[in-house]
C-alpha cells in the first residue's frame, strides 16, 4: 500500500490528472554480488563486486486503469540500474503500453521476447548468474523495440503469442530509394501449454535484414519443455537455428540443446544444475557448458545464489559470442556469489 501511495505521488507531480484514476505501483530488484572469472587466453583473470547477476537490478513502474466492460489499460516502464556503481541506464529493459479484455492482450513498445521468458522458465538457473543456459544456448534477443504483440486468453493452460516488429534493435529508419533497408524485422509465434507441474512450449521465429551484400535471414526452431516432480524439476531444450548469408556463419545451422535439473533443498533451498551443448553443421565451433549452483530464501523477496559453470571448446565464442560465462572475453571458467532482493 506505501509503495502505491509513492507512486502516486510521483505521478502525480507529472500529470495528475492522466493518472488520478489508475493503479500504479513501483517494484525492482537489487542484485549485487562477487563474480569470478579465469582462463581466458586473452585476459587475466578477474574479480570484481558486479550487479545483476541474478537478476538484472532495475526500477520499474507498472499501471492498470480499469475502462470497464471487462477492458484494462496497462503499462510497465523499467530502467536498469547498476548498483555496484550507482548509476541508471534509462528505459532498456521494457516500456510499452498495452489494452487487454476478452480477446487476450495487444502490447505496443519495447518488450522482452517470447523467447527470451520461455528459455528463462525452462532453466534450472532462471536465466541468472553464469549458470545460465544462455552461456551456449543462443536467443535471438531479449527484448525488442517497436514491438506489436497479441497474446490469446489462456485456454486452459494454453495461450499463444505472436510478436512483429519493423525494427527490432532501433527505430525504424528513413530508407533512402534504391538502396537497401537495414531494419531489422521479426516475425516470433509461441504457443505453450502450463498446467500445475507442466509446462512445454515450441518457439519460431524469423529474423530478417537488407544489406549491400543481400538480404540476411534466420529462422529459429525450438522445442522445450521442465516437468516438477516435487523431488526433483527436470528441464529440457532444442533448437535449431538457420542463418542465411549471415555475417558470422554464412549459410549453415545451429544445433543446440540443454538438459537439467533443480531439487528443493528444505524448505529454503534449491540446488540446480545444467549441461548446455551446440554445434554448427558446416563450420568448426562447438561449445559446451555444465554448471551448478544453489539457491536459498531468507524470506520472500530475499535470495542468497551461489553457481559456478565452465564452459569449453571456446573456438564457437571466440570471434562470435559473449555468453554468461565468457562475456565476451574467452573466459572459460566463471563463479558468482551474491544476494538478490525484490520489491
Amino acid at each position: 500500500m506505501q509503495k502505491k501511495l509513492i507512486a502516486l505521488a510521483v505521478a502525480g507531480l507529472v500529470s495528475a490528472p492522466a493518472f488520478a484514476q489508475s493503479n500504479v505501483t513501483i517494484y525492482g530488484v537489487v542484485d549485487i554480488g562477487v563474480d569470478h572469472r579465469s582462463g581466458s587466453d586473452t585476459y587475466d583473470s578477474r574479480t570484481a563486486l558486479d550487479s545483476g547477476l541474478q537478476s538484472g537490478s532495475r526500477i520499474g513502474f507498472r499501471g492498470v486503469e480499469d475502462l470497464g466492460n471487462g477492458l484494462k489499460a496497462s503499462f510497465v516502464l523499467e530502467q536498469s540500474i547498476k548498483a555496484d556503481l550507482g548509476e541508471g541506464s534509462g528505459y532498456t529493459r521494457q516500456s510499452f503500453l498495452a489494452l487487454s479484455g476478452g480477446f487476450g492482450t495487444v502490447a505496443l513498445g519495447r518488450q522482452e521476447t517470447p523467447q527470451h521468458r520461455f528459455v528463462d522458465a525452462i532453466d534450472p538457473f532462471g536465466g541468472g548468474t553464469v549458470g545460465q543456459a544462455n552461456g551456449v544456448y543462443a536467443k535471438t534477443a531479449d527484448r525488442l523495440n517497436n514491438v506489436f504483440a497479441y497474446v490469446t486468453p489462456d485456454f486452459g493452460g494454453f495461450s499463444l503469442t505472436a510478436a512483429y516488429t519493423l525494427n527490432g534493435t532501433a527505430d525504424e529508419s528513413a530508407i533512402t530509394k534504391g538502396q537497401p533497408d537495414t531494419d531489422l524485422e521479426v516475425f516470433a509465434l509461441h504457443p505453450v501449454y502450463k498446467n500445475g507441474p507442466l509446462h512445454v512450449g515450441l518457439n519460431y521465429i524469423h529474423t530478417e535484414a537488407e544489406a549491400a551484400t543481400g538480404d540476411r535471414e534466420s529462422d529459429t526452431w525450438e522445442l522445450g519443455a521442465a516437468y516438477d516432480f516435487g523431488a526433483v524439476r527436470l528441464s529440457a531444450l532444442y533448437g535449431e537455428i538457420d542463418y542465411d548469408n549471415d555475417a558470422n556463419y554464412g549459410d549453415d545451422t545451429r544445433k543446440q540443446w540443454m538438459v537439467g535439473a533443480s531439487v528443493p533443498v528444505g524448505s529454503a533451498g534449491k540446488f540446480a544444475v545444467s549441461y548446455v551443448t551446440a554445434e554448427f553443421d558446416d563450420l568448426d565451433r562447438e561449445g559446451k557448458q555444465i554448471a551448478v549452483g544453489y539457491f536459498h530464501d531468507l524470506s520472500k523477496r530475499t535470495n542468497l545464489y551461489v553457481a559456478y559453470a565452465k564452459r569449453s571448446d571456446e573456438i564457437l565464442f571466440k570471434t562470435s559470442g559473449s555468453g554468461a560465462v565468457d562475456n565476451g572475453t574467452g573466459y572459460e571458467k566463471g563463479f558468482n556469489l551474491g544476494i538478490r532482493h525484490k520489491f
